[in-house]
């Protein structure tokens, strides 16, 4: 440490230590915070519905990640099936394009297909089941104040 910033250091310490001598202690007051608001536990069917409701949203989650392994499953197949096709073409075993609109089609068909399933079961099957358990657990959740 440098010599300028060891004079820093005790400067701020002796100005510390005499503001506190200045400090009047006679007239000093006990104080008794007060004591932090406790929740009481959750009664068995609000716990039931609390498990129920991180179940949901664990299904939620595990399901969304089966469906982002599939379209990533999907688009290796295409990127590969169309490395495959041009270097068919390349060598001049396949001569038309009718490959390519095929291989194009069949994608687009494929992620038509996973993106509805995955539509159909989100909106129509798991997010209103959470929003009703949502519901029920913040709806019998007791306030402190009634």
């Amino acid at each position: 440490m440098s010599l300028s910033a060891q004079d820093c250091t005790q400067s701020h310490a002796i100005q510390s230590q005499e503001s506190l001598q200045d400090i009047d202690l006679a007239s000093a007051q006990d104080y008794t915070p007060e004591d932090a608001p406790v929740s009481e536990p959750l009664t068995g069917k609000e716990r039931a519905g609390v498990n129920l409701t991180w179940g949901i949203i664990g299904v939620l989650i595990g399901f969304l990640v089966i469906i982002l392994c599939i379209f990533m499953w999907g688009e290796y197949q295409f990127f590969t099936a169309m490395r495959e096709t041009q270097n068919l073409m390349l060598t001049n075993q396949v001569v038309n394009s009718d490959a390519l609109i095929q291989l194009t089609q069949q994608r687009s068909d494929f992620r038509a297909f996973w993106f509805d399933t995955l539509q159909l079961i989100l909106l129509n099957v798991l997010f209103p089941t959470l929003t009703a358990l949502l519901g029920y657990v913040f709806g019998t959740s007791r306030n402190g104040s009634s």
